[in-house]
């Protein structure tokens, strides 16, 4: 009885860990976040603070846009998060988990997107055909403004999360930057620590590095 409880926790214990870490491939460990409009005025100060900070491995800029995905008659939500593909192994372990295209296909300017397997399966894309995004941008004296552009499908990636697979494009952060310039909570920095279960005792130090105005948030907080 006790050897088949202990196989059992084991196994569990295993299937947590394994869980915990495709979670983790495309999510970082911690995020700070501009609660002010406008992209971080001194990104590259910032990053430099955070990364100075005991325990963290890497920092990478990121911003993330709620967005409608359409394609022939299939539309479907999405967050179309942009990206900086030099910096973004620093944070995350994307690489390993394309099944086509590669990370270096997300240059300034192409226009080119990295979908979710779920996500491309059930809009009835693959690597080449083109996806046109619908982004409502909203301004504090302003109705939401929708923007549309067309992108084309350079890869697909499979986490075997759901959350990912069926709901994450990726694209160059410039180009999504160029969607909305002035969006409110949506661009900052992301951060991966050496150990990623020690992340909640490192966070009063992030807080403090990254100063007033700033969300900070682990990834403990993202998934609790």
């Amino acid at each position: 009885g006790v050897a088949a409880l202990i196989v059992v926790l084991s196994v569990m214990n295993g299937l947590k860990g394994e869980l915990r870490e495709r979670l983790l491939a495309l999510s970082a460990h911690a995020r700070v976040v501009d609660a002010r409009p406008a992209a971080l005025a001194d990104e590259g100060a910032l990053a430099a603070r955070l990364r100075a900070l005991p325990g963290v491995a890497g920092v990478a800029p990121y911003m993330d846009l709620q967005a409608l995905a359409m394609h022939g008659s299939e539309m479907l939500p999405l967050t179309l998060r942009g990206i900086d593909p030099q910096r973004e192994p620093a944070v995350t372990d994307l690489a390993p988990l394309l099944v086509a295209g590669q990370l270096a296909d997300l240059r300034m300017g192409s226009g080119n997107l990295i979908l979710g397997a779920a996500l491309a399966e059930q809009l009835g894309v693959t690597v080449g055909d083109p996806i046109t995004l619908l982004v409502p941008i909203a301004s504090p004296d302003a109705p939401p403004e929708p923007r549309l552009r067309v992108y084309t499908v350079s890869g697909v990636f499979s986490a075997g999360i759901q959350d990912h697979d069926a709901s994450l494009a990726l694209a160059a952060l410039d180009d999504v930057r160029a969607f909305a310039p002035a969006a409110i909570g949506a661009t900052g920095l992301r951060l991966r620590f050496n150990d990623a279960l020690a992340a909640p005792r490192f966070m009063t130090a992030v807080r403090a590095a990254a100063g007033a105005g700033m969300l900070v948030r682990d990834w403990t907080q993202e998934n609790a």
